[in-house]
């Protein structure tokens, strides 16, 4: 695999699949129009045999986060069914693995789509029992020790966030004054000055003016919770 370039962007654009797998799919092109609107985490890549472009990868890189998501992959319908896909998603999974930053890889699938999902299941992934929009999600852990992550929270972070702080106040944590309220805590997210912490890409607390609310699930990682938030 190498990232898209001047050279392959067209190949990768042109590739078709079979009518039958396009709604497994989305378009090459609408996949390169979103690296370039994410292009902070977006890693698009043409997949090669030599000089021939063959298929197209998009990574997910969320190093706060300590995880990847393989956002897009697809096979030329030319090239399907002589193991480029598990080449390629091998070549990247070793990729991801070499820079010793991420604890889980994450993707997802369109049920009914059992080819993909028997290749992803080959390797490693399994089911996690949540569902991506109408799609079914697939992990792969690195490690069994994984470490805190932590990443600016965003509006789409909102349900996971107050959720959070609903469980806690069940639970009798006090919660930090700045965080009490949804309207609170969705304008400061709103002005970016959330921090989220994750743990294998699960939310398991929050950082917001040097406060921390982390989930009484997770004493275990406290001090290193703190050290986190300590380093933005």
């Amino acid at each position: 695999m190498e990232k898209v370039t001047e050279k392959t962007f067209f190949p990768v654009v042109k590739m078709k699949i079979s009518p039958e797998q396009e709604k497994f799919v989305a378009p090459n092109v609408m996949s390169l129009a979103q690296a370039w609107l994410y292009d902070d985490a977006a890693k698009p890549f043409a997949i090669l045999d030599d000089n021939t472009v063959v298929g197209f990868m998009m990574l997910d890189w969320d190093e706060g986060e300590r995880t990847v998501g393989i956002w897009r992959m697809m096979i030329g319908q030319a090239f399907q069914r002589k193991g480029y896909g598990r080449s390629a998603l091998t070549e990247a999974l070793n990729m991801i693995r070499e820079t010793r930053k991420f604890d889980m890889v994450h993707l997802d699938y369109v049920p009914g789509n059992t080819v993909a999902r028997d290749l992803y299941a080959s390797l490693g992934f399994r089911e996690n029992g949540e569902m991506e929009g109408d799609e079914m999600v697939m992990t792969l852990p690195l490690t069994d020790r994984p470490k805190v992550g932590i990443t600016v929270a965003d509006e789409d972070d909102m349900v996971e966030l107050t959720e959070l702080v609903r469980k806690e106040k069940a639970r009798g944590t006090k919660i930090p004054s700045p965080m009490e309220t949804r309207e609170q805590l969705q304008e400061a997210v709103g002005k970016k000055q959330v921090r989220r912490l994750t743990l294998m890409g699960k939310t398991i607390g929050l950082a917001l003016h040097g406060d921390i609310l982390l989930s009484g699930e997770y004493p275990n990682v406290l001090e290193e919770a703190v050290e986190r938030v300590k380093q933005i």
